[in-house]
């Protein structure tokens, strides 16, 4: 029905390649990559369906001594989860390692008689050039690698405890980026159960970390602790796929191919609940008069067209709900957040007419 293909302004996009109705549902992304509900959210969305009943806390957890740091809004989705997310039963281990290292470490962070020590990856004078921000992870690849217990931030016991206890933020990435080599794991070792797609078609998105880090300089700080963290609790079969490069290719994609995991029904007024990357979807280019509704359905994600679409058409949705704002604002909300000026027709006739 579509194809990926280069288009006229950089980059890929989908095409049709057939004249496509309205109201034909093009494409289901059944299940993400990655994703993670937000630590502030997870006892309010269920962890399969994503269900979220305006604050109601779910009671359903998984079975046994591990919890993982999910909940679930009946035993069906708890044992549809397990079954479809975490067949070969390596994920809820590593999600459960994460869980308690946070919160042993916040706990032995806050009964430290130690007050004042160099907990800052990135200092004052760090100037954010591309050289130096390459330089900085070098240096951090080679302090996590280091037997000193001066150097190595994961030797030094009370350095190792503010490193392992994450912020919240940290923590949502931490478990974004886990999944993520789990899956490349699993991939790498030849398991035929991630049908959906493969690592390589998830690292052939665009990364957006340079941009993220100069609108937002203090998520490489972040970013850093994320990396080390999982340095140090990531399981050791795992630690091959835990490198500088993988970490940054997850964060660097998600910060802008990314889709929010919103409170249904959809309005200006719904939470955004968590983040999840969905690759195939990620091939739906942004316009501001959009011939496809993406829609999220439990954990799925439905691609709808919205009216007649031609054969050699761009198919395209809309990244946010920015259709009905001026055209400047459009504009500043799309550089602001997904790194770009956006050139649709719609955008070029208005900024004409205001010229």
């Amino acid at each position: 029905m579509f194809a990926i293909q280069p288009t006229s302004y950089g980059g890929r996009g989908c095409f049709a390649s057939c004249d496509i109705p309205r109201g034909t549902l093009v494409h289901i992304a059944s299940t993400p990559f990655t994703s993670v509900i937000f630590r502030d959210f997870r006892k309010e969305v269920c962890a399969y369906c994503l269900a979220y009943d305006l604050g109601r806390t779910w009671k359903v957890r998984l079975r046994g001594p591990e919890t993982a740091g999910m909940w679930f809004c009946s035993e069906e989705c708890r044992d549809r989860w397990v079954k479809e997310e975490d067949p070969s039963r390596e994920l809820v281990p590593v999600l459960e390692v994460i869980e308690q290292a946070v919160a042993l470490a916040r706990r032995k962070l806050q009964n430290s008689k130690v007050t004042e020590y160099d907990e800052d990856f990135v200092h004052d004078d760090f100037t954010f050039q591309t050289e130096a921000i390459e330089s900085l992870w070098k240096h951090i690849d080679s302090l996590v690698m280091s037997t000193s217990e001066i150097d190595n931030p994961l030797r030094n016991p009370a350095l190792k405890n503010r490193v392992l206890a994450l912020e919240d933020i940290e923590y949502d990435s931490a478990r974004l980026v886990a999944v993520a080599i789990v899956r490349l794991y699993l991939e790498s070792h030849n398991t035929a159960i991630v049908p959906w797609f493969s690592w390589n078609g998830f690292a052939d998105l665009e990364s957006h970390e340079s941009d993220l880090i100069n609108r937002l300089s203090a998520l490489l700080e972040s970013h850093i602790r994320v990396f080390v963290f999982l340095k140090a609790v990531m399981p050791h079969k795992f630690q091959p796929f835990v490198t500088i490069a993988n970490v940054r290719a997850v964060l660097g994609r998600e910060a802008a191919n990314a889709f929010g995991i919103w409170q249904l029904p959809l309005s200006s007024e719904s939470e955004c609940l968590g983040s999840s990357i969905f690759p195939s979807g990620s091939y739906f280019n942004h316009s501001c008069d959009p011939n496809l509704i993406k829609t999220r359905i439990g954990r799925e994600m439905h691609f709808t067209t919205s009216r007649a679409v031609r054969e050699g058409e761009e198919i395209c949705i809309s990244y946010g709900m920015m259709v009905t704002m001026p055209v400047q604002a459009r504009q500043d909300l799309l550089q602001e957040q997904w790194y770009f000026r956006c050139g649709c027709e719609r955008c070029m006739a208005e900024l004409g007419s205001e010229a």
